[in-house]
């Protein structure tokens, strides 16, 4: 839980760090009023479509914590929210000899309260489909289908209009995985757990 922690804080205070430090010199606003969002903030003005990679930390309920990869794709027809799609990649060991190698697809609205600002918070949620490999005790193999919803929130820094980096929360519920234990008894294992993601995006 301590690493959790430190990731999770890391992350989201990087983006604040470094628009404080560079941000008067680098991102000078001049907008209009049909650019500033319901408080006043000037709007970033970016363009509909993003793509990008980005560095995933995961946390399971039982197995250990690692990073792994994945890319990200938002649509954003709004200042005030985006469509994520993601695909990511991880692997698994939990006690007993089960190894898992996991590709998470999952689809993710983007709710961003104050809008598209320079520096903007936002809230998310959705739903994912897990394509399972997994490899058990007494020579267990099987390919498992699972399904999982998640909820969390994030950061995004929009460097200029057409580059931003992003950092993400989520809590991921999941099916459980279906395995053996070293008695080659039915086993099922718990990969619920918290994911946090920093990547960065082109939009175009």
């Amino acid at each position: 839980m301590h690493s959790l922690i430190r990731v999770v804080v890391g992350v989201f205070v990087t983006p604040v760090l470094l628009i404080a430090l560079v941000g008067p010199l680098y991102f000078p606003v001049q907008a209009d009023a049909a650019d500033t969002n319901w408080a006043g903030i000037p709007q970033v003005e970016i363009p509909f479509f993003s793509l990008g990679g980005r560095a995933t930390y995961f946390d399971p309920k039982e197995g250990e914590d690692r990073w792994f990869g994945g890319a990200q794709v938002r649509v954003h027809p709004s200042h005030y929210f985006a469509v994520e799609g993601s695909a990511d990649y991880r692997r698994e060991e939990f006690d007993g000899g089960t190894k898992t190698h996991t590709f998470p697809v999952q689809g993710s609205l983007l709710i961003y309260p104050i809008g598209t600002t320079r520096l903007a918070p936002f809230i998310l949620g959705g739903g994912g489909w897990y394509f399972t490999s997994i490899d058990g005790p007494g020579g267990f193999s099987d390919t498992q289908h699972r399904f999982g919803g998640h909820v969390g929130g994030g950061l995004q820094l929009f460097i200029t209009n057409h580059i931003s980096i992003d950092s993400t929360y989520r809590h991921i519920w999941l099916e459980r995985v279906e395995s053996k234990n070293v008695s080659l008894d039915d086993k099922k294992f718990n990969d619920n757990g918290h994911m946090v993601t920093i990547g960065m995006n082109v939009h175009f």
